[in-house]
């Protein structure tokens, strides 16, 4: 019996087996947290693209419709590939900074998957802020007489292994770090500013009337 005992305790065979046993769930845990934050990263670039040509686009014209946002939003989507599911929200903002220093809105429109439908179906652009509300931008923006394009971005981050790497995490407090506004859809937000290049892009029936 004792001989028995002895040969167990120096028999090694199957040690790098139980090793693996234990090494295996880390290694993979290690695998998908990767695969997850690379796939994050380059969501989070291709978002913070497509705000900024967002704005770009629209400042460079003297007059936009509903078609052409329409146009601008199917480009937009293209830079999301390969993760554009129909969950991108473009919102866009003219805001004018009048003589007394405030900041209000001349003009907006919000346009997602369904009304750029290539059917023939979509709906027109809707209109997220009232004419002539007030819109807060950064002070540096705020000349006198001067406008700006906002570009407010949306989109539904789903992550592929689901709550097993993210947990609790709250995508919600993300996006009110990166200055969200409320009410836009998706769990992550970006938005981006330019100036127009003729001073005022007008939309639709907007030409341009400053509010009082």
């Amino acid at each position: 019996m004792s001989k028995l005992l002895s040969r167990f305790r120096r028999d090694i065979a199957g040690v790098a087996a139980v090793e693996f046993a234990y090494i295996a769930p880390i290694l993979l845990v290690m695998v998908m947290a990767t695969f997850e934050l690379s796939r994050a990263v380059s969501i989070d670039r291709r978002l913070n693209s497509v705000s900024a040509m967002a704005s770009e686009l629209v400042a460079r014209e003297e007059q936009v419709d509903g078609e052409d946002l329409k146009n601008i939003y199917r480009a937009l989507n293209h830079v999301m590939k390969p993760y554009n599911d129909n969950s991108l929200i473009v919102r866009l903002t003219q805001v004018r900074t009048n003589t007394s220093g405030s900041t209000q809105v001349e003009w907006s429109a919000e346009i997602n998957s369904v009304m750029v439908d290539t059917n023939g179906s979509g709906s027109s652009p809707t209109t997220p802020y009232g004419s002539c509300s007030t819109y807060a931008i950064d002070s540096e923006l705020q000349q006198k007489g001067s406008r700006v394009i906002v570009a407010e971005v949306g989109y539904n981050y789903q992550p592929v292994f689901g709550n097993f790497i993210y947990r609790d995490f709250n995508f919600d407090d993300l996006k009110k770090t990166r200055n969200d506004v409320s009410g836009l859809g998706g769990t992550w937000s970006s938005k981006a500013y330019h100036s127009p290049r003729w001073n005022c892009v007008a939309y639709g029936s907007s030409n341009c009337q400053t509010c009082p």
